[in-house]
């Protein structure tokens, strides 16, 4: 009985091994896969609902990018004048 389970075990061992193998295999494939749905999306017509979704997230993370930017330039320059009234 002992060596059943062992064997049960062992095999058992082997299977997750695998799976966790595939699985690894499976996330360096996901730029692929955003590259293949890209494609996918811009043969879509305009008014498609998954291309609309698709080109509001584009564009919402555009939207981001330009708003911490901004931010990122009026916290520099916010911290410049209290640099120069401190020196003086």
């Amino acid at each position: 009985m002992a060596k059943t389970m062992l064997k049960v075990a062992a095999i058992a061992c082997g299977a997750v091994f695998v799976m966790a193998l595939r699985k690894r295999q499976q996330g360096t494939q996901a730029g692929d896969k955003w590259a293949k749905m890209r494609m996918f999306m811009e043969e879509m017509p305009e008014d498609f609902p998954p291309r609309v979704m698709f080109d509001n997230l584009a564009a919402t993370r555009e939207n981001t990018e330009r708003i911490l930017e901004i931010l990122q330039g009026h916290t520099q320059s916010a911290e410049s004048p209290d640099q120069d009234s401190s020196a003086a």
